[in-house]
């Protein structure tokens, strides 16, 4: 697999040596590890030459690697911190490039991916049309597009939208009376966060895919696995938006840490899949 362009990163190690910290105890949460599973499960037994697009601190990298032994993998994202730890962790097994779904194209020589995966990051993609053009761009004929995420309207089981309402709630009460300054939210989620599943279907059929498949599978979620979440800077910095991400991510847990047992909550992880013509 070629590349167009390369980026230097610092040699970044945090206090988890070959992990990033915050999003350290999601990855480990074994309910997150049989959602990528699933992920994994999708990619072509034939695909040789991978493209991890958002690969963050490479732990599905890794698990791609592992599954199919021989293959090279590319990792793109836009945190150099994350970057260096995906580094740390693969070593010479992987190549790490600064850079979004956007600027793959930029990164990648044309037609010479044959799988690009989106692991549990389409949700932050803004530009969606932009991004998935530059993927059609970066794969050969029959490549793959792989995706997953539990992230999108009607992931949530309606009847468990009032727990995580009611933690937001805590969360910025408790936020407020330390005198924390709140920004003023838009009504609802960032809009890539209210996509549906039929959205990314028509977005994939606009960008000149075929052989769409689409499935959400439902999985039941503890408490370990929403406090791993609710550790992280992208959940914490939604709902708090305005403080500062460590503390966020603490003002979350420390809501879910009242309520009583037992949590559990449904949610859908959906997976998406195309090919090029």
């Amino acid at each position: 697999m070629e590349s167009t362009s390369t980026s230097e990163h610092p040699n970044y190690f945090n206090d988890e040596q070959q992990e990033s910290p915050e999003y350290a105890a999601l990855r480990r949460n074994p309910e997150y590890v049989a959602m990528n599973a699933r992920l994994v499960e999708r990619i072509p037994e034939q695909a040789r030459d991978i493209v991890d697009i958002g690969c963050g601190d490479g732990a599905v990298s890794e698990t791609l690697l592992d599954a199919r032994p021989g293959s090279s993998l590319v990792g793109v994202d836009p945190s150099p911190a994350l970057l260096a730890a995906a580094e740390a962790r693969l070593g010479s097994r992987g190549r790490f490039l600064l850079g979004d779904a956007s600027s793959v194209a930029a990164l990648l020589s044309p037609c010479s991916c044959d799988v690009a995966v989106f692991a549990n990051c389409i949700h932050l993609v803004e530009d969606l049309p932009d991004a998935l053009e530059a993927v059609r761009r970066v794969l050969r004929p029959r490549g793959s597009v792989v995706i997953n995420s539990a992230f999108y309207a009607g992931a949530e089981s309606p009847e468990d939208l009032a727990l995580y309402t009611d933690l937001i709630a805590a969360a910025r009460r408790k936020a407020k009376s330390e005198g924390l300054v709140l920004e003023r939210r838009p009504v609802g989620r960032p809009l890539s966060l209210r996509r549906k599943t039929s959205e990314y279907v028509s977005a994939l059929e606009q960008a000149g895919f075929a052989d769409i498949t689409c499935e959400e599978v439902p999985f039941t979620l503890g408490r370990p696995f929403l406090t791993a979440l609710c550790s992280t800077p992208m959940f914490a910095s939604v709902a708090l938006a305005g403080v500062e991400r460590e503390r966020a991510a603490q003002l979350m847990v420390e809501a879910l840490e009242t309520v009583p047992d037992p949590v559990h909550v449904t949610r859908c992880c959906a997976y998406l899949t195309a090919r090029c013509p």
